[in-house]
């Protein structure tokens, strides 16, 4: 197996690199394709990922590489998500409406621009994950209201769209909230159950699992308003230095 892919410039997390949950779900595809399994996959990221940029993906052994030449920028291999227990679904959803008003990232954040939690995307561009870290110390709680502009002929919301949506609320989860250095995806795990469709309501809980120096851990699950369980990950984050 040898495809070539290419990340439009408007997938990004860093303004001009890929979102690192998005590109792992394009990756956990083909992987998927390639290898069957249940539909977990491990994506592990080893350099910012290039936009605009023709991508090797390469099978080797169990595991698919994406590269640009000689450069590997991240890896998929089979992964698990049965060790994770997500918090219940939201039922206050004037509260969750109300973070989606007030979060995400702003003008003076490194991630303004970020498909999933940039509030400078517009809606039907950016997938709009607005959300703030609570309700409680270590938890985040986000609105997603998916667009048809991310679903496939069926209204479904496409794969990797929901795992971008997992992607940037495990980080406000598991940050200090002393602590606002930016912080990469190093590694992420997940599992879509059940897409939503257009238009349906969501939320994305987020819960911090633990650290270790720079690294944090967190998981994240996106619910309906109906309480439907739809996509499940455990995330790694990379706290940059300053």
């Amino acid at each position: 197996m040898n495809n070539t892919i290419i990340i439009e410039r408007g997938f990004n997390g860093p303004r001009l690199s890929g979102n690192g949950g998005y590109v792992g779900g394009v990756l956990a595809d083909h992987f998927t394709r390639a290898f069957g399994g249940d539909g977990a996959v491990e994506i592990t990221l080893r350099a910012p990922i290039p936009v605009e940029t023709s991508l090797q993906v390469v099978r080797e052994g169990d595991a698919l590489m994406l590269r640009e030449g000689e450069t590997l920028i991240c890896e998929a291999r089979a992964g698990k998500v049965d060790h994770l227990t997500a918090p219940p679904a939201p039922t206050d959803w004037a509260d969750v409406m109300r973070r989606g008003e007030e979060g995400g990232s702003p003008e003076d954040s490194d991630f303004h621009w970020c498909i999933v939690c940039g509030r400078g995307r517009a809606v039907g561009d950016g997938l709009r994950v607005f959300g703030t870290q609570g309700p409680e110390p270590g938890y985040s709680l986000s609105c997603y209201v998916p667009h048809a502009n991310h679903a496939d002929a069926s209204g479904a919301i496409r794969p990797e769209f929901l795992w971008g949506a997992l992607d940037c609320p495990g980080a406000w989860a598991a940050q200090d909230p002393d602590d606002w250095r930016p912080a990469l995806t190093g590694r992420m795990t997940a599992k879509v159950l059940d897409r939503p469709k257009v238009g349906e309501r969501c939320a994305v809980v987020g819960w911090r699992i633990g650290a270790e120096g720079r690294k944090l851990f967190s998981g994240t699950a996106l619910y309906t308003e109906s309480g439907r369980l739809c996509a499940i990950g455990h995330c790694t984050w990379i706290v940059l230095k300053t």
